[in-house]
């Protein structure tokens, strides 16, 4: 494990941030996430910006506190962990794991390659791995996309698939799919990717197209745990049934079914308003760390998040966009109040048609409510 974390010239350093507040878990305004991209108004007009300073969320059950987001890498590995055991107890079998791999100036950064991001959730997902070994899972196994890559971690680490004390690194793909092209580059034969001493599987960097591969592992996985690990699955939701991808059912059938045990998106967004800066331009996340609830939460632009909203299912995308724009002042005024209704025409053109993607809408066809809980 040391000869791979010292390849990637990669450590456990805190983020970087301007402010990081420290609160109780029962407040309104919480701890800035650094794993963030965070956007805010123009600089003359950036001390203008005001977030309100009461919460809308709704009471939260006392044998479920809201947990803060994370500071730091380490802290967001550390809630991840916890939340992904509590959902082991609860039964859930197939679960989700999201946060940001890097800083978001590095994600944003062109220099940045895929590899880059690769290695650093897999850098990752050692150290998550670690916990599960420790509580007796058995081999935890780092599924990778295919074998190809597979191939490179392990030259990477000695020719050892081994990568750590009780974990080993493995592919999606058993041995029976591998395609020719895949036969040419590899550098071992093929092996199951399965195997009985296996406990818990952490797949790794598989795109929408690798997905029915995912499937077929957690198929012979069995009742083994299997977590998908920052595979941006509302990314890969978004190109099924596109040319070359698999169809929209796969979300129906098998994605619905994935639990998120933890869960932080971070997005960005501007709204114009007919007074200075004009234009308004304000981040939010939208977060979860199982058992506890779905948070909405509004950067304070260096003064920390509010929690704006508590929802006991996952929200729509546009429907938290919503959230936060009714909770973003300026100099005490609501931005949805500076300026006056909009026409439905001009509505309808901000917003557009629809606020909701097509695997938000339909709860009919699904096999499954989990990916919503």
């Amino acid at each position: 494990m040391r000869c791979f974390i010292q390849s990637l010239g990669l450590s456990w350093a805190v983020i970087p941030t301007s402010s990081v507040h420290q609160a109780n878990t029962c407040d309104s305004a919480v701890s800035v996430a650094t794993l963030r991209t965070r956007c805010h108004p123009t600089r003359r007009h950036r001390s203008a910006l005001v977030l309100s300073a009461k919460s809308s969320s709704s009471p939260t059950p006392s044998s479920a506190p809201l947990e803060p987001p994370p500071a730091t890498f380490f802290q967001a590995i550390k809630q991840a962990q916890t939340s992904v055991l509590a959902a082991l107890k609860d039964g859930y079998k197939l679960l989700e794991v999201e946060f940001p791999p890097l800083p978001a100036d590095k994600l944003e950064s062109a220099s940045t390659s895929a590899y880059d991001v690769s290695d650093a959730n897999l850098r990752l997902a050692l150290d998550f791995g670690k916990r599960f070994v420790d509580d007796g899972y058995g081999t935890v196994v780092l599924a990778l996309p295919d074998l190809i890559e597979k191939d490179r971690i392990v030259e990477m680490c000695g020719e050892s698939d081994r990568i750590a004390n009780g974990m080993r690194v493995g592919a999606i793909k058993d041995a029976d799919n591998v395609n020719l092209i895949e036969r040419l580059w590899m550098k071992s034969d093929p092996v199951s990717a399965v195997r009985e001493e296996d406990g818990m599987f952490i797949v790794l960097g598989a795109s929408a197209q690798e997905l029915p591969d995912v499937e077929k592992l957690v198929e012979l996985a069995g009742d083994r745990p299997v977590i998908l690990f920052n595979l941006k699955l509302d990314v890969s939701r978004g190109d099924l049934g596109l040319p070359a991808f698999p169809s929209k059912a796969l979300h129906f059938r098998f994605l619905s079914r994935v639990f998120p045990a933890y869960y932080l998106r971070t997005r960005s967004y501007s709204r114009n308003v007919p007074r200075p800066p004009y234009l308004v331009n304000f981040s939010g996340a939208l977060y979860k760390a199982y058992p506890g609830k779905w948070q909405v939460l509004l950067d304070g632009a260096g003064e920390g998040y509010t929690r704006v909203a508590t929802l006991d299912e996952r929200p729509p995308l546009g429907k938290v966009r919503d959230l936060l724009t009714e909770n973003v002042e300026i100099d005490g005024i609501k931005i949805v109040d500076a300026a006056a209704p909009p026409a439905p025409l001009m509505n309808l053109l901000r917003k557009g048609y629809k606020s909701t993607t097509w695997w938000e809408e339909d709860y009919a066809k699904q096999v499954s409510n989990n990916w919503r809980l």
